[in-house]
C-alpha cells in the first residue's frame, strides 16, 4: 500500500458514518471521485475504490453497476449546475456586458464547488465524452448561451466586434479548464477573488474600443 492509499483510507475511516443507503451511495461517489481526479478515471479500478472505502469490491455492486455509473453522476451534476448558473445569469442580467462578466464568474466559481468533476474531465475528456453524449450536448448548450450574449453585446456596441465570438468563448473556457489544474480553494487566493480577477482580464479584452 502506498502512502497515498494509506492516507485515503485513513481519511475515509475518520469520516462520520451516516445512515441510509442514499447517504452511503453519496459517500462512495465522493471517494471514487477523489481517486478519478487524482489517478485518472481509466487508471482507477473498482478494487481501488473499494479499498479506499474499506469494503469488498463486490459490495460496490450493491450500489452501482460499474465505475462508469459512478462517474456519470459526478459529471451530470457538474453540467446541470453549470447550465443552471448560466441561465440564472442571463435571466437576471439584461445588460450584455454585465451578463458576459457574470458568465465568466459563474464558470470560475465552479472551480471550488465542482473541482473534482473538472479535474476528472481534464484527465479523460475523450473517453468520457464518447461514453456520455450528454457532455457534448451540454457543452453545445453552454456555447449557444455564450454566443447569444456576446453577439447581443456586439450588436449593442458594448462588446468589441474585432474578435470572433466563438474565439472569445473558447478562450474563456480553455482558461477556466486549465486553471482547474492548479487552483486550490484552500490556497492564498479565494475562488471569489479569482473569479473577479479573471472577469476583469477577459472583460478588458472584450470591451468595445471607443
Amino acid at each position: 500500500m502506498t502512502s497515498t492509499d494509506a492516507a485515503t483510507k485513513a481519511d475515509v475511516a475518520a469520516r462520520p458514518k451516516r445512515g441510509g443507503g442514499r447517504d452511503r451511495r453519496g459517500e462512495l461517489i465522493a471517494i471514487a471521485s477523489e481517486l478519478f481526479a487524482e489517478r485518472g478515471f481509466l487508471a482507477t479500478t473498482i478494487r481501488d475504490i473499494a479499498d479506499a472505502a474499506g469494503i469488498q469490491s463486490g459490495s460496490l455492486y450493491h450500489h452501482f453497476t460499474s465505475k462508469e455509473s459512478m462517474v456519470e453522476e459526478l459529471l451530470a451534476d457538474y453540467w446541470t449546475t453549470l447550465l443552471q448558473r448560466y441561465r440564472e445569469v442571463v435571466d437576471s442580467e439584461p445588460d450584455a456586458t454585465k451578463a458576459t462578466r457574470g458568465l465568466v464568474r459563474a464558470s470560475v466559481l465552479l472551480l471550488d464547488e465542482c473541482a473534482l468533476a473538472l479535474r476528472v474531465m481534464l484527465n479523460d475528456w475523450t473517453y468520457l465524452s464518447e461514453t456520455f453524449p450528454f457532455m457534448e450536448e451540454s457543452l453545445a448548450e453552454c456555447q449557444a448561451i455564450w454566443l447569444d450574449v456576446i453577439e447581443r453585446g456586439v450588436a449593442e456596441g458594448s462588446l468589441s466586434s474585432e474578435v470572433d465570438a466563438t474565439i472569445c468563448y473558447r478562450t474563456v473556457m480553455a482558461s477556466v479548464s486549465g486553471t482547474a489544474r492548479w487552483f486550490r480553494p484552500e490556497g492564498k487566493v479565494s475562488v471569489e477573488a479569482l473569479a473577479d480577477d479573471m472577469a476583469n482580464i477577459f472583460m478588458s479584452g472584450f470591451a468595445a474600443r471607443s
